[in-house]
């Protein structure tokens, strides 16, 4: 990637900041603690290991509910509190940005409970919103939350679900994923950082990737177009020439763009046991050197994303540790899907 297209200026407003998340670097857990987690035999010595990290005061609750999600939401909730405090009101669209995946799936959440007339909380991460909040601002004829973001999404689903006739909903699914899509390539745009709205533009092409490896490890036939996303850099023509391709063509094609190491690998991963994994973990990957390319710099909003990106990175892998521990999965099956 050539990175000489960034100019990343500092800003004296984030100098604090910055230099307070700086000295908070010690937080995260050292490669050699992950791999002793990994070693360990049951759950009590992974929860030792754990207990030598800033995550100790959680080990009790973990050890009497054998769940780690209360971890990673109470994590979250002191993440977005931090982020409503020290950004510029400008910025403060940067969460969303972050929380990415599971505003997504929230919303996707809210669109099921709808269709199948069920009370699908369980399912929902509270983070920006709660589900009572999303519910009551579906249910209601308010217009007052209609410039929000979250607002604009509750609009769309409401336009398509209360339209009369018969639908299909993996078709309504798949619109909204597109309108979700471009709307937060809109919102990182208005943050006027090109570094974050290239982010958001490189996630969609990851997005567009990785739907059309889905697309074709299915056999599908029907629905290309549905699945693609616009607000990527790679071209929807190149895109759509791969419909008729095989995947190997398609994945010797994609080698050649800024993703290659998530390309092969995750080509790789899904032909030897059908899995994503790889592609996920290598597009982690991928982000976190994105913006370690500007370690240098001093004091900037992309400084701050970087750390919290990374921090919700690790809470991922914990997770991933924690859960194949629980269910004593083979060792190399866990650390295929974090190392």
């Amino acid at each position: 990637m050539d990175y000489d297209r960034y100019e990343i200026e500092d800003d004296s407003y984030y100098l604090f900041t910055c230099a307070e998340l700086k000295a908070r670097e010690y937080e995260f857990v050292e490669r050699a603690r992950f791999e002793r987690m990994l070693e360990s035999e049951d759950m009590d010595s992974f929860l030792k290991v754990l207990g030598e990290t800033v995550y100790s005061p959680s080990v009790p609750e973990i050890s009497s509910g054998s769940s780690f999600e209360k971890v990673m939401t109470g994590s979250y909730g002191i993440m977005l509190d931090y982020l409503e405090e020290r950004l510029r009101d400008e910025h403060k669209m940067l969460s969303h940005i972050l929380f990415f995946e599971e505003i997504l799936h929230n919303m996707k959440v809210i669109l099921k409970s709808v269709v199948l007339r069920e009370d699908l909380s369980g399912l929902f991460i509270p983070v920006i919103y709660d589900w009572s909040q999303l519910t009551a601002m579906y249910g209601s004829g308010d217009d007052k939350d209609a410039d929000t973001l979250t607002g604009k999404l509750i609009s769309y689903l409401k336009d398509v679900l209360e339209k009369p006739g018969e639908k299909d909903y993996r078709k309504v699914e798949l619109g909204f994923e597109k309108f979700y899509s471009e709307t937060m390539a809109a919102v990182a745009a208005g943050l006027n950082r090109k570094m974050v709205s290239e982010y958001m533009s490189q996630r969609i092409d990851l997005i567009n990737i990785e739907n059309i490896y889905r697309w074709k490890q299915m056999g599908e036939k029907k629905g290309f177009d549905d699945i693609l996303h616009n607000g990527g850099n790679i071209s929807m023509d190149i895109l759509k020439g791969f419909k008729s391709e095989t995947m190997d063509y398609t994945v010797r094609e994609l080698e050649r763009t800024d993703y290659a190491n998530i390309v092969i690998r995750g080509a790789q991963s899904l032909a030897l046991d059908s899995s994503f994994s790889s592609f996920e973990r290598n597009r982690d990957l991928y982000f976190l050197d994105y913006f370690d390319n500007f370690k240098y710099s001093i004091s900037n909003l992309e400084k701050i994303f970087h750390f919290f990106l990374k921090k919700k990175i690790e809470l991922t892998h914990l997770n991933i540790l924690f859960t194949g521990i629980l269910y004593n999965a083979e060792r190399s099956n866990i650390k295929r899907k974090i190392d």
